[in-house]
């Protein structure tokens, strides 16, 4: 460690027996199941690969009390020791999915939280299952497909952690239906920021609760979830349509989230070339007769584009089965490129692990472990249209794009108002999810060419942040000014849940939301 690394962490080691004298009598008590450990080379790494923020320390917590002892020792240093607690900022880490080091924690401590109780317990009859939050969702979807049940509301890859995505918001295909996880979560245990565990709900501590759900890791850690479940199906009937306009397929994507009490899911891409249509493919297991010419559009010259929509059906017999006569009543209601819908019946864990297969595509061309530099953004319906000219004209022209672009729509009106996450404002109640997930070839983009990419993902998610009141997701905004601007009338609630919740700012440094004071900078400048 550097030298000042290596104060700082005796620093922090001293506070703890300070605060914790009247049950630790050593410093081996400190070493032992709550050690602060020397990081990893995975704790300044996340799955964005564009940030590198080190840590002075590791925790491995054993239990929600370990964390407490942590926050709680740091946030109730005495005036000598308080700027050294501030300086140990605390991140919690799940599966290390974050995209701009949000997970981080530059010179402080990153909590990793796989290393909580993962416990997956059915209650209730199946009305819930109590979910350790360093839990992974597939380990949940495992746990209770055991039980015949699962959750409503999913991300499309599993492996994440559901304090992670509660954190954040956790949206898929089924968002439409039953509104991200942070929707559709009974009750949570958080450690705030000063150090207390807090068992809370929409009725018990109801301001804590609606704070961490989307509170980007401000306000407190996560460490379980009470998550409602339903009825699995065994077999879902998924469904994809090939449409040449994007004025066609949205309009079909508007008509299908309009028949919740027909249809599961619903998500759409665009199709750039042969390369994106076989990469997406990879997970669909029939054979897709879809050729299209990719010449020009015969407009501006620029190359034609077509868009994939996909539904899906949950069926819950074995033969003959009800779902059939849905797809086939629905698809007649649509407008796609005729004949090119495929339809194939998956179990129902295979069809919510997709992705996995996607992963391990990449994995093996070498485009896994390497710089994504992703775009996620809420799009109005009203902009929808130019925000994909928008992506057009800029990102998605290069000849080295190599990814997916996600479009699908969401209704603003599952989204519950009082959690900390932010949605357009959409008239009409519809927004579109545009998520351009780009995986970088190290051979052909090197540094200077992702951070090239961030700064063009900027430019176009400010301009339609601006112009189409549209609101990024995932990211890591440039500076307190424009999380201000990210959280439109919502800032003040956010800042007065800081200052209650976390009123030392120990919590959740690597959004950049609530940077050091000026004082706190001094002091530190003179360690």
């Amino acid at each position: 460690m550097a030298l000042k690394a290596v104060y700082l962490y005796a620093a922090i080691v001293a506070l703890l027996l300070c605060s914790s004298a009247n049950f630790i009598q050593s410093p081996s008590d400190v070493f032992g199941p709550v050690a602060l450990l020397e990081p990893t080379p995975s704790a300044a790494r996340d799955f964005g690969a564009v940030v590198s923020e080190a840590p002075v320390a590791v925790m491995r917590p054993g239990s929600a009390a370990d964390i407490a002892r942590l926050l709680g020792a740091l946030s109730s240093a005495g005036p000598g020791s308080r700027a050294r607690a501030a300086a140990a900022a605390v991140a919690a880490r799940g599966a290390g999915h974050s995209l701009h080091g949000q997970a981080q924690a530059r010179g402080g401590i990153v909590v990793e939280t796989r290393a909580l109780p993962r416990a997956v317990q059915v209650a209730d009859g199946g009305a819930y299952a109590d979910v350790g939050a360093g839990a992974l969702w597939v380990e949940v979807l495992e746990e209770c497909l055991r039980a015949g049940l699962a959750p409503r509301s999913w991300t499309d890859y599993l492996y994440l952690t559901v304090g992670g995505t509660l954190s954040n918001g956790g949206i898929s295909g089924q968002a439409f239906k039953h509104g991200p996880q942070i929707s559709n979560v009974l009750e949570l245990e958080v450690v705030t920021g000063t150090g207390e565990v807090v068992t809370c709900s929409p009725t018990r501590s109801p301001e804590l609760f609606f704070a961490v759900l989307g509170g980007l890791g401000q306000f407190g850690i996560i460490t379980r979830a009470r998550i409602p479940l339903q009825v699995a199906p065994p077999k879902v009937r998924w469904v994809r349509a090939f449409y040449d306009s994007f004025e066609s397929f949205t309009r079909d994507q508007e008509l299908l989230v309009s028949m919740p009490e027909l249809v599961d899911y619903v998500e759409g891409f665009m199709v750039l070339n042969e390369h994106s249509l076989l990469s997406s493919s990879v997970a669909f297991p029939v054979e897709v007769n879809f050729a299209p010419d990719f010449g020009s559009d015969g407009g501006g010259g620029g190359k034609k584009v077509y868009y994939c929509l996909e539904f899906a059906v949950h069926d819950f017999r074995q033969q003959d089965s009800a779902a059939d006569h849905v797809v086939e009543l629905v698809s007649g209601k649509l407008s796609f490129l005729r004949p090119h819908a495929y339809s194939v019946e998956v179990a129902y864990f295979d069809f919510l692990n997709r992705v996995r297969m996607e992963e391990e595509s990449l994995r093996s061309r070498g485009l896994w472990d390497v710089p994504h530099p992703w775009l996620n953004v809420f799009v109005p319906r009203h902009g929808a249209a130019r925000f994909k000219d928008l992506l057009m004209d800029t990102v998605i022209t290069r000849g080295d794009f190599e990814g997916a672009v996600l479009v699908y729509p969401l209704l603003t009106d599952r989204w519950d108002g009082n959690t900390s996450a932010v949605v357009p404002a959409a008239p009409d109640g519809v927004a579109y999810v545009f998520s351009v997930l780009r995986s970088t070839d190290p051979a052909r983009c090197g540094g200077a060419c992702v951070d090239g990419i961030l700064e063009e993902h900027r430019r176009v998610a400010d301009e339609a942040c601006r112009r189409l009141g549209a609101k990024q997701y995932l990211t890591r905004q440039r500076s307190r000014a424009h999380w201000r601007d990210h959280f439109g009338a919502g800032w003040d609630r956010f800042v007065a849940r800081k200052a209650r919740f976390d009123p030392m700012h120990v919590l959740g440094p690597g959004q950049g939301i609530f940077p050091r004071t000026d004082s706190t900078a001094a002091s530190l400048s003179s360690m």
